[in-house]
């Protein structure tokens, strides 16, 4: 019977602490603006170490809207998409500047109507592929384009 007991009770410890784990909720930091850092170790523990920013560990999918229409909007780091609140009449958007390969920028007309006039810019010397100057893009839609450090170059990809 001692045997019994000593099993049932290891049983319901083990059920208590799988309930507890389960029972934990999401941890999160729904505020983060992607400038913070992480350090990170090369080649194991006592390598060299970086610091690499949340914004390039999510893959800079940091989100900024705007309700301009017209003007130059300057990027940073932080922004891997732009959703556009009113109808682009000629907004020129200049890229975050220093981008990392495969960085990712989308720019979405959230609007209701479609943009008559837009354009992407860089400040950094980068080269933009691909027609980064749209006459119209339809309500609902986006463009992409996506950064190779390789050749140094945005590419529109849709």
């Amino acid at each position: 019977m001692t045997r019994f007991r000593t099993l049932l009770a290891g049983a319901l410890a083990a059920l208590a602490i799988i309930g507890a784990v389960w029972a934990q909720t999401a941890l999160t930091n729904r505020t983060m603006s992607g400038s913070e850092v992480v350090t990170m170790a090369q080649g194991g523990p006592g390598g060299p170490s970086i610091f690499a920013p949340s914004s390039q560990l999510r893959n800079a999918t940091g989100l900024t809207t705007t309700a301009l229409t017209s003007g130059t909007l300057v990027l940073t780091t932080a922004t891997g998409t732009l959703v556009s609140t009113a109808a682009s009449a000629s907004l020129a958007v200049t890229l975050p500047p220093l981008p990392w390969d495969g960085e990712i920028f989308e720019w979405v007309n959230g609007s209701g109507g479609a943009f008559t006039g837009a354009t992407v810019t860089v400040s950094d010397g980068s080269t933009l592929v691909n027609n980064t100057s749209f006459a119209t893009l339809a309500a609902g839609s986006s463009v992409e384009f996506r950064y190779a450090l390789s050749t140094t170059s945005w590419y529109r990809v849709r």
